[in-house]
């Protein structure tokens, strides 16, 4: 007798489409060369379940998308067929299955309470059980410490094709369930700048590739979080918009660093060095993205993580916005400056590997086109956030002082 909605489209379950549809086409042309099919049925499978989680229109549809994602992602990491990415696969399901139950157990409270299954804003039932039970299942896949332990963990581990798709669906469609379920939840707000400076400073201490990046999933997962917490228009734009663009260039960063270890074999920055010779078609495309992720003028995630930075200066959160601020500096410093040089350029380890696969460079290039498109005509992206949009990112104030962010961060590199 319950009525299940599986196509519930609005301007927030279609940006995220959009995006999630956009990352598995760009996914497969990138996976194109590999000869296994087990991993090309289970990454559609994924993005098939990020879909159904962003059309979800009740609970129930949300949890049997929300596992089936959790079973399809744990497979890219098992099919590596090593033991280290075996034993990681394994340790990712128990997490994501115990998130299911939490997710489930929150679920049917919530409906034994309410007597409904619609899934929307639970303000209503704010700070009851059922609340704090989905909330904690939707934190857990957006890797909210002390419970996103599981993302740097199997992320390096997976397929390196494997490792593409999953920056772009668990976590962001986390993010998309807390801005339909959670929005202007006070406590989201010091969780996401918390996350935000945590990624940092976990990504100054790690030398292996993948896994640095992968703690700045975590960092800028926090700007989205933080988003949600405030809650404004601005800042629920801004988690939007943030979102979309972090996807293309997450992808696109684990792209160049997955074709230096599927080129090179080696995953420490500290064996790689001098590959600029080599690879300088890889190296173009990975700073690009390496520019878009350090919100750089003229690239996609200047006009995206400046807009709830700008939200949290509305709201007169001034220590969020100086923690989101400061959390901006890291991520060009690891991400911008750190990684690219001791992997392209740095002492010279000797290894003269080749460009990757055609295809492979294909994907980079048509994320790279998408990072500067957005970011040079950012209305692109405005005109499908959830709210109408006020904000210029073009500024002279804005430019000259992430410039100067930038600039007083590389001397300091």
């Amino acid at each position: 007798g319950q009525e299940l909605v599986f196509g519930r489209v609005d301007s927030l379950s279609l940006i995220f489409s959009y995006v999630f549809s956009l990352m598995a086409l760009l996914g497969m042309v990138y996976a194109l060369h590999v000869e296994d099919d087990c991993q090309h049925v289970t990454a559609l499978t994924y993005a098939g379940g990020a879909l159904g989680v962003t059309f979800a229109g009740d609970l129930l549809s949300l949890y049997v998308f929300w596992e089936l994602m959790a079973i399809s992602s744990s497979l890219l990491v098992l099919l590596r067929r090593e033991p280290s990415a075996v034993a990681a696969g394994f340790r990712y399901l128990l997490v994501h299955v115990f998130g299911g139950l939490i997710l489930l157990a929150g679920i049917v409270l919530y409906w034994s309470e309410t007597g409904s299954l619609a899934f929307g804003d639970m303000g209503a039932s704010s700070g009851g059980l059922a609340w704090a039970l989905i909330l904690a299942a939707f934190l857990l896949n957006a890797a909210v410490p002390p419970l996103g332990a599981w993302l740097p963990d199997a992320y390096p581990e997976a397929t390196v094709t494997g490792a593409v798709f999953m920056t772009a669906f668990t976590t962001k469609s986390a993010v998309y369930a807390l801005i339909r379920g959670y929005p202007g939840a006070e406590i989201l707000v010091w969780v996401g700048a918390l996350m935000a400076v945590y990624g940092v400073v976990y990504a100054v201490l790690e030398n292996d590739a993948r896994r640095l990046l992968a703690y700045h999933i975590i960092s800028q997962v926090g700007y989205m979080v933080c988003g949600v917490g405030i809650g404004t228009a601005l800042a629920t734009n801004g988690a939007t918009a943030h979102a979309f663009a972090h996807i293309l260039y997450k992808a696109l960063l684990f792209m160049g660093a997955g074709a230096v270890l599927q080129m090179t074999g080696v995953r420490k920055l500290s064996e790689m060095g001098g590959l600029y010779k080599t690879m300088p078609v890889t190296l173009g495309l990975y700073m690009i993205g390496a520019f878009a992720i350090s919100a750089v003028p003229l690239f996609s995630g200047f006009v995206s993580k400046s807009m709830v930075i700008s939200a949290a200066g509305e709201a007169h959160q001034g220590l969020i916005f100086l923690m989101l601020t400061l959390a901006s500096a890291g991520t060009f410093l690891h991400t911008g400056l750190k990684l690219p040089y001791f992997m392209f350029f740095g002492t010279d380890s000797g290894r003269r590997a080749q460009e990757p696969p055609t295809n492979m460079l294909v994907a980079m290039g048509l994320a790279a086109a998408a990072c500067v498109l957005i970011g040079v005509f950012p209305g692109l992206l405005y005109a499908h956030l959830p709210f109408p949009v006020d904000y210029v990112p073009y500024t002279m104030q804005h430019v000259t002082s992430t410039l100067g962010m930038l600039g007083f961060t590389a001397l300091g590199f």
